[in-house]
């Protein structure tokens, strides 16, 4: 089978690529790394026609940069509305397998939690989870106007090693580990279904090794336990045996209070679940930033005494 993965230079699609790759899967990838634009509809259109499955993953993944401005947001939207209605369009015009990676941040602030995905009524707050959802319609209309077979995932946060240094693990972890205060924003009460990054892609795995539970569906794709921001940067302290002081700032404008998310619905029709603990998830994801700085650090290290080598 032939799989196309779409921002496969990214943590969540990278991972996939890997873990497919391992598994015996064709793999091509399409990232605008690499020169390869969705907005290049023939480029796009060859990927498409020789694959069987597109993951489709790629979007400017960060909500803060896409509520620095309104230009800003309207880059971010442009991204992942205009871009997903490209591939949903050639996979409609040829019949292939769409599977979407969309947010549980859809689903907001909305009352009556955990959220379930035939029943809860999306209401996201920030820009980026309202291109997500009309991603998700535009991905929906395609599949029933055209019999377009397609699948909508609402990933967590997900985090674990090589994620976003934007991620607030990412952040808390490189403010403890470097003896700066961990920055909590508002009072630290709001929770987050974190969820390693493995376990995303056992979710992600799952769908596609059983298409016809999976077709046609929307799933949640989140852990089952909820951590405030608050623990969470405790727990990160403990674990970097870290003395930096917990601070502090401003909440955050239009931010998600609470995430509480149903996964029956995955655990039932794909045998899905995320077993990893937000304990294990967040030691594996310690002992590889600190790899990652050391890493970092030497290469630094390096250009600085390439700078001083004589020339000639």
């Amino acid at each position: 089978m032939k799989i196309l993965i779409t921002g496969d230079k990214g943590f969540v699609a990278s991972k996939l690529k890997q873990r497919l790759a391992r598994d015996g899967y064709a793999i091509e990838g399409f990232d605008r790394v690499d020169g390869k634009d969705l907005a290049d509809l023939a480029i796009l259109e060859k990927s498409i026609r020789a694959a069987d499955v597109v993951f489709h993953i790629a979007a400017q993944a960060d909500l803060t940069v896409m509520a620095e401005s309104v230009d800003a947001g309207r880059v971010g939207v442009r991204d992942i509305v205009n871009a997903t209605d490209n591939v949903a369009y050639l996979c409609a015009t040829n019949k292939k397998w769409l599977i979407f990676a969309s947010t549980a941040c859809v689903y907001g602030n909305a009352k009556s939690p955990p959220h379930s995905e035939d029943q809860s009524l999306p209401m996201p707050p920030e820009l980026y989870a309202c291109a997500k959802y009309a991603a998700e319609m535009i991905i929906r209309g395609y599949g029933l106007n055209y019999r377009m077979p397609w699948t909508a995932l609402r990933l967590g946060t997900t985090y674990g090693p090589g994620m976003r240094p934007a991620l607030g693990v990412h952040v808390f972890l490189e403010q403890a580990m470097n003896g700066h205060p961990i920055t909590v924003h508002g009072d630290g009460t709001h929770d987050r279904a974190l969820i390693y990054v493995e376990d995303i892609v056992d979710g992600m795995v799952a769908c596609l090794e059983d298409p016809v539970s999976a077709q046609c569906e929307v799933f949640n794709l989140t852990a089952r336990q909820s951590i405030s921001a608050l623990r969470m940067a405790e727990d990160i302290k403990r674990i970097a045996g870290s003395s930096s002081p917990i601070i502090f700032v401003e909440q955050r404008k239009n931010q998600i209070l609470q995430e509480a998310f149903s996964t029956s619905k995955a655990e039932r029709m794909l045998g899905w679940r995320a077993v990893t603990t937000w304990h294990e998830g967040l030691t594996r994801t310690y002992e590889w930033m600190k790899k990652d700085i050391q890493a970092r650090l030497q290469g630094s290290s390096a250009l600085g005494h390439c700078k001083k080598m004589p020339l000639g």
